[in-house]
């Protein structure tokens, strides 16, 4: 990963009013208002120069933003209806957002994948919505200040600031996070809301990533293994559906990037058929990246030496990852590349008279990953 390193505070003043005036109707997208350390971003299938990423730069839909160990970044974000949010990026983290349109409501989701984010929501208007979805859990939001940490093995925490948070877990169960409670969702538990003081979410957050930490360090082995076998049940079938994308590929750029350029017509035949392959692909994708981006977590503390072990048929921890290390390049390739495709599929549906999308499904057609409970240890 490389980046770029800054030691300043650098705000841009009217951020919301530049993003407003830079945007088309109906889109969402950001400006970074200030980064340090490391930030890339991936874009349209590739990797951005890092001398292009800096404060200023325009963050747009389906860029996959991840921060290295050094590196925080804050996003000014503006949305259809002219609300907008600013948006924290901590050490570590990975994410990409993306614009549903369902039901006559513009739905911003953010696809956290990794680390911890602090949001701060204006007050939503008109038929603007903002999701953050993870792992195991999606926060609904209208209006309000929020965090979302991550625990290495997949355990999720919201706290709240100002305002309400509506989570909800796999098995659509609810629980809100407000001032005066947290809500947190770990493996093997149900999802549950405790009451912690406003003037203790910082001791109680620190807490909680301590206890995490420890439970994950005594069963590493554990959940390495789970998210492993995940991964190896997951990778195949995305890999049929992205061979099955690329057929479609060379349809999707010629009406994709210009898509304004074409009739109707046109535009729907085309339409039709990339459906099929995006289809599949809007299946798997979303618990396929999220579990590979949680082992790319997980690798690091392998690195340190825990959870070695078996992971199944033989197969070691250290053979698992030295074949997931040879594959980073190419999987972190394939996955922008899915993005833009889904990016392309956007600018042909909304050119050819918008309506209910196959991207509305923000979790696809597959559950969200499991690991047997009797997998886990004891917390």
């Amino acid at each position: 990963m490389m980046g770029k390193n800054y030691r300043l505070s650098v705000f841009i003043g009217c951020v919301f009013l530049l993003v407003g005036a830079s945007l088309s109707a109906g889109s969402v997208s950001g400006i970074i208002a200030y980064m340090d350390g490391t930030v890339d971003v991936y874009r349209d299938g590739k990797l951005l120069d890092w001398n292009l990423v800096d404060i200023g730069f325009t963050v747009e839909e389906y860029d996959l933003i991840a921060t290295g160990d050094d590196g925080t970044v804050e996003v000014d974000l503006s949305m259809p209806a002219g609300t907008g949010a600013h948006i924290t990026v901590q050490p570590d983290t990975s994410f990409y957002f993306e614009l549903d349109k369902k039901a006559g409501r513009d739905k911003t989701s953010f696809k956290m994948l990794s680390g911890a984010m602090a949001y701060k929501v204006q007050k939503l208007t008109g038929s603007d919505d903002l999701a953050v979805q993870t792992l195991s859990a999606a926060m609904g939001v209208r209006g309000t200040e929020f965090q979302v940490v991550y625990s290495p093995e997949g355990g999720v925490l919201v706290l709240c600031n100002k305002g309400k948070v509506a989570v909800t877990d796999t098995e659509d169960q609810e629980r809100y996070s407000e001032p005066g409670s947290v809500v947190e969702k770990v493996p093997e538990k149900e999802l549950t809301a405790f009451a912690v003081a406003p003037s203790d979410l910082s001791l109680y957050r620190s807490y909680w990533v301590s206890a995490r930490d420890k439970v994950f360090k005594a069963g590493a082995g554990t959940f390495i293994k789970g998210f492993a076998n995940q991964y190896r049940m997951f990778k195949p079938r995305f890999d049929k559906a992205y061979g099955e994308l690329q057929k479609v590929k060379p349809l999707l750029l010629k009406y994709g990037r210009e898509s304004s350029s074409y009739s109707l017509g046109s535009l729907l035949k085309a339409k039709g058929e990339v459906s099929s392959a995006v289809v599949d692909m809007r299946s798997i994708l979303p618990v396929y990246e999220m579990v590979y981006y949680r082992l790319k977590v997980l690798e690091k503390y392998h690195e340190q030496g825990l959870g070695h072990g078996v992971i199944g048929k033989g197969i070691t921890s250290e053979q698992f990852f030295s074949g997931f290390n040879t594959e980073e390049a190419g999987s972190e390739r394939q996955l922008a590349e899915v993005r833009y495709m889904f990016k392309l599929y956007s600018a042909i549906h909304n050119a050819s008279g918008g309506g209910p999308s196959l991207l509305d499904k923000p979790f696809g057609g597959v559950p969200s990953p499991s690991i047997p409970k009797s997998s886990f240890p004891s917390q």
